[in-house]
């Protein structure tokens, strides 16, 4: 069921995360990495529609770039998503493990641009406060490595 919900969610993040967020009253909050950030989730957030809250992060990357994002919460059972700078959703995680409700995306980033993360609840009208750690690796940059044939 979540995970349809989300989809629901994240068509409708497609047209814009400024767009849904005006929606709902609030704006996406841009942060740069790294950050670590402590938010709630209350009842005036966005509601997805499943009637789970949700809050809108933006930050600026470059293709090739690795990120990882953890979302901890002792008041609800966290849910991730990832939206790459055209829209596209890219990444989820509801559980870091099997003994955890915490979540985390790491990811190795396709596009430069602004990537949007949703912080979720996992289920419906689920609040209170969480953590946020956005933590930014080097570019990882393609090289192309010439290969002899034949004899050495």
């Amino acid at each position: 069921m979540q995970r349809l919900s989300l989809a629901l969610l994240l068509v409708a993040i497609v047209s814009g995360a400024d767009a849904i967020a005006q929606q709902c009253g609030t704006n996406a909050v841009t942060f740069f990495c790294p950050a670590s950030i402590g938010a709630a989730l209350t009842t005036d957030d966005c509601a997805s529609a499943d009637s789970s809250q949700y809050d809108l992060w933006q930050f600026s990357a470059t293709a090739g770039q690795t990120v990882t994002i953890d979302m901890h919460s002792t008041a609800f059972d966290t849910f991730l998503a990832l939206i790459d700078p055209s829209g596209i959703p890219v990444a989820e995680n509801d559980d870091l493990s099997s003994s955890s409700t915490d979540s985390r995306i790491s990811i190795t980033l396709t596009s430069s641009g602004t990537w949007t993360i949703v912080a979720n609840s996992l289920n419906a009208s689920k609040t209170g406060d969480y953590n946020l750690q956005l933590s930014c690796g080097a570019t990882i940059t393609a090289r192309r490595r010439a290969v002899r044939h034949g004899s050495n």
